[in-house]
């Protein structure tokens, strides 16, 4: 025969009855309870008569918890569910943690859980200036400092990533939405060993643990970029830049179109760098539309019927998901600015003092990739060139430098998004220039006024893009 427990708590009828056939001596973990209340109740009036009838103690082990139990339910109409099930309803389901050992049952509402993320301990800072026009002083460190005037087209880009610091900062706003009445403290972060502790609710650390999931699933994706810059020597017929509008043909001639797959065949072999797209020209720009197959041989082999191509570089960069890739090829021009003067009264000798600074010339080319959750690019491309405005200051120098060259840049800027495995081709950066060009004939060019006859200088203008 089965037997029955029932419990009276302030004229509200619990039942609580045994499902199966057992003795009184065996444990509440066995049994099956029914409980109904007709008025309105605490979890912690609930807890204390099964924990009488069960033997067991209750420890709240916060304030939080506390009040959380004491709070009136509606109403609760348990059938047929086990101790732990009850426990469930009862706690979890307020927020609350709690831990059943038989003869106890301890509950609290604040967890500390401590999560690993790998990531580097450093911080990363860039700035790019793009502006149209602009008054440069010189700053220390050979940075130069730009103040705009009203109606400049000016772009700045500045980043600074502290990864450390702005997750800390997020994570602190994720725990504390004002959803919640317990107000956390700020997470303890070990960047070196890449912990991450914290204290909260049951909803709070389940907030910051799947924002951590996600974060980390973001930060370990790697793209690798394949980049050629390449430098055109361009004949005087193409004084204006590249000719793009006939790059379709020279892809035509070395590979052919194919909308089923993603390679091309033709005299230089087997291609299979897609680009997913056919190439449309308007007003001398090349823009990507459908199916097109791009090879770098097509491109070298166009290039070179537009002047002398030379290959720059061909770097090739793996780089984590919104982390800055930096190519520079070029040189650092030392020189030194007049900072004071010193003099001494008993020798009457001038001792002067000088600020050494540095600027760079050459190429400079700051990539930054996103990758998205299906795995397309979106990438922030920035290249520069930098030379010298006057031909003077480009060679060695016997003496310190006593102010910084003039020099000219070409900056451009731009945010594009492609598949995987396609090819972006950026151009237009072109520079204006002349070259010298002297012949003579050995002995008769010395003889005075009559080697002029026996010699030859010759300038000759050059245009060169990137």
């Amino acid at each position: 025969m089965k037997k029955f427990n029932f419990l009276q708590i302030k004229s509200i009828l619990l039942i609580a009855i045994l499902s199966q056939s057992l003795s009184a001596t065996q444990s509440c973990e066995y049994k099956m309870f029914n409980i109904k209340t007709v008025q309105n109740i605490t979890s912690i009036e609930i807890l204390t008569q099964i924990a009488d009838n069960c033997n067991f103690s209750i420890v709240v082990k916060d304030n939080i918890a506390a009040n959380f139990i004491e709070k009136k339910l509606y109403s609760i109409n348990i059938k047929n569910l086990s101790l732990n099930q009850i426990f469930e309803i009862l706690l979890v389901d307020n927020n609350l943690y709690y831990e059943y050992n038989k003869n106890f049952l301890k509950i609290s509402a604040l967890e500390t859980k401590t999560f690993k993320v790998d990531y580097v301990n450093s911080i990363r800072k860039g700035t790019a200036n793009l502006s149209a026009s602009a008054d440069a002083t010189i700053a220390e460190g050979g940075v130069s400092e730009e103040t705009t005037k009203d109606g400049d087209n000016t772009i700045n880009s500045i980043e600074t990533f502290d990864f450390w610091s702005t997750t800390l900062m997020e994570i602190e706003t994720i725990m504390n939405t004002g959803a919640e009445e317990y107000t956390a403290q700020a997470p303890i972060i070990n960047s070196n060993a890449g912990l991450i502790t914290v204290t909260g609710t049951q909803t709070q650390i389940a907030r910051v643990e799947t924002y951590l999931n996600i974060l980390q699933k973001s930060l370990h994706k790697q793209v690798l970029i394949d980049m050629s810059i390449l430098g055109i020597s361009l004949e005087e017929t193409h004084d204006t830049g590249v000719n793009w509008s006939k790059l379709q043909l020279e892809l035509l001639s070395t590979g052919k179109f194919n909308n089923s797959s993603g390679n091309a065949s033709g005299s230089h072999g087997i291609y299979q760098n897609p680009i997913d797209a056919d190439l449309s020209f308007a007003n001398n720009k090349v823009s990507i539309v459908n199916d097109a197959v791009f090879s770098m041989s097509g491109l070298i082999n166009f290039l070179n019927s537009q002047g002398k191509t030379k290959v720059i570089s061909s770097p090739k960069i793996l780089t984590m998901n919104n982390q800055q890739a930096l190519i520079t090829i070029g040189d650092n021009i030392n020189y030194r600015v007049e900072s004071s003067e010193n003099s001494s009264d008993s020798t009457g000798t001038v001792a002067t003092s000088y600020d050494n600074f540095s600027i760079f010339i050459g190429i400079l080319l700051n990539i930054t990739p996103q990758i998205t959750d299906d795995d397309e690019i979106i990438l922030r491309i920035n290249p520069s060139v930098s030379s010298f405005k006057y031909s003077d200051d480009d060679g060695r120098q016997n003496m310190p430098r006593v102010i910084a060259p003039d020099t000219s840049e070409k900056k451009l800027s731009t945010i594009v998004k492609i598949k995987n495995g396609n090819t972006i081709i950026l151009g237009g950066l072109i520079t204006h220039g002349k070259a010298t060009n002297n012949s003579n004939i050995p002995f008769l060019s010395s003889i005075p006024f009559l080697g002029n006859l026996f010699k030859y200088d010759g300038v000759k203008n050059t245009t060169n893009e990137l």
